[in-house]
């Protein structure tokens, strides 16, 4: 008995879902995902995203922050365990209430933004150089290259890559020997 009202049970799950499926219709996912993103662009475009900036900025915070307290928690404490993640979650979430409330925002946050990268390029240049032995000469080389890199990004440098181009040409054809 107990089998066969599983068994019934089973039968009747199968036959909904194929009535479902058969009634089942669906946009293709290039149409919705460029919906989705035109949607997206609007809302930055339209700057809808004005009535929920204290929002935004809240959730940033709260996770940069609470990040932040995870990371110095691990310093502070000998063991993290509940109650320590807990008052780092507590003080991350205070921390970003009251930078919010005190009027900080990301966005006041941007000019600072390409500084930060190239931070972040400098430490993934030191990185890439471990293998040098003096700690110095690796500092004065990650810096030149970060600097290099900023200075391209940047556009200090006085050239194109057409006019790049164009002078590689030249080489290549005066040392070939073709004049065409």
């Amino acid at each position: 008995m107990k089998n066969k009202n599983c068994l019934i049970g089973a039968i009747l799950i199968i036959l909904l879902a194929i009535l479902l499926l058969a009634n089942a219709q669906a946009e293709p996912f290039s149409e919705s995902l460029t919906l989705s993103l035109e949607k997206f662009n609007d809302f930055f475009e339209k700057e809808q995203y004005e009535a929920y900036a204290k929002t935004i900025d809240f959730f940033v915070f709260s996770i940069l922050f609470v990040l932040i307290y995870m990371i110095g928690v691990k310093y502070a404490f000998k063991e993290v365990k509940r109650i320590e993640r807990v008052i780092a979650i507590v003080l991350g979430l205070t921390t970003a209430f009251l930078l919010v409330i005190g009027g900080f925002s990301i966005v006041k946050l941007l000019p600072f933004v390409n500084w930060l990268l190239y931070f972040l390029l400098f430490v993934l240049i030191w990185w890439l150089l471990k293998e040098m032995k003096s700690k110095f000469w690796r500092f004065v080389l990650a810096l030149f290259i970060t600097l290099v890199i900023a200075a391209l990004i940047e556009g200090f440098f006085d050239f194109a890559p057409e006019e790049l181009a164009q002078s590689f040409a030249i080489v290549f054809i005066l040392k070939n020997g073709n004049s065409k």
